[in-house]
């Protein structure tokens, strides 16, 4: 069969898959671990106790290995001494924390579900962006907002859930990763939707799924402070401009900086501010 012409179809037929998948609601990421439903299970009773969390986290090595990376991370021990035991991380780093460390370490675990070459390449890309915009919404939090910094790196890593989602439904038709443009371009008309019904499947509070849902309209208002998806909509323009070689931005057009007091002039100052502190977050995220 003639692969140009096979792609109208491959095109169609994805979409067709997506919008049923959307339809029927209840939506799983394919091949995410059951130890990251059992920490957000355990997390969700106030009860749980350090030693019940520490128990869970120690069953896999590499999650363990995480919480310990992450409770040294530059962003969260400024100036402690390094962490060696994971009872004293979970202590240092809080339940919201573990709860992102967890599903940080889902979705790399559920990478090893794709079967072809080419959603491997595409997926660590997207999970490097997913990382990237994770960082900065933590910093844009805490240095910009009172919300909680914790929450905004979550939503900052779910927001491309979608993507992923939408990668694995392409290994379908194969075809398509011969024209990354048409398929990316599938991936940001779908992605938010699917995103968002994925973490309300999850059981994930209205917010986070709202945040991926609307973040991508940079024309979005509203006169209540700040919120989560003025964070995510922020970083997701910072990580864009970073790793652009000549995107030029102009924060002033955009609500979401004037909600959080950030112009164009003070782009360069937080990113040379903020560096080590994101470089630090990106490696424990396992970027």
């Amino acid at each position: 069969m003639d692969v140009a012409a096979a792609e109208p179809t491959g095109k169609f037929e994805l979409v067709q898959i997506l919008a049923q998948d959307l339809s029927k609601g209840g939506l799983e990421l394919p091949s995410f671990p059951d130890i990251v439903i059992r920490i957000r299970q355990a997390l969700a009773n106030e009860n749980v106790t350090a030693d019940q969390i520490v128990q869970i986290i120690g069953a896999d090595p590499v999650l363990a290995a995480r919480v310990l990376m992450i409770s040294n991370s530059a962003a969260l021990r400024p100036a402690a001494d390094p962490i060696t035991d994971l009872r004293m991380a979970v202590n240092r780093i809080g339940h919201n924390m573990i709860r992102n460390t967890a599903v940080s370490h889902g979705v790399a675990v559920s990478k090893d579900g794709y079967a072809l070459k080419e959603a491997k390449v595409c997926l660590e890309r997207l999970w490097d962006e997913c990382a990237h915009v994770a960082s900065l919404c933590f910093v844009l939090a805490k240095k910009r907002t009172r919300l909680n910094p914790d929450e905004a790196l979550l939503i900052g890593l779910m927001h491309g859930i979608g993507k992923l989602y939408i990668l694995k439904r392409a290994e379908s038709h194969p075809e398509l990763f011969n024209n990354e443009t048409e398929l990316f371009q599938i991936m940001d008309d779908w992605h938010a939707a699917i995103g968002s019904s994925i973490v309300e499947t999850w059981g994930f509070e209205q917010h986070v799924a709202a945040s991926i849902a609307d973040y991508s309209d940079f024309e979005r208002e509203h006169e209540e402070d700040a919120d989560y998806t003025d964070v995510l909509t922020l970083a997701h323009i910072f990580s864009q401009f970073v790793r652009s070689e000549s995107m030029e931005v102009q924060l002033e057009n955009v609500p979401a900086s004037r909600q959080l007091s950030i112009g164009t002039a003070d782009l360069m100052p937080i990113l040379d501010e903020s560096k080590e502190q994101i470089q630090s977050l990106r490696r424990a995220l396992g970027k």
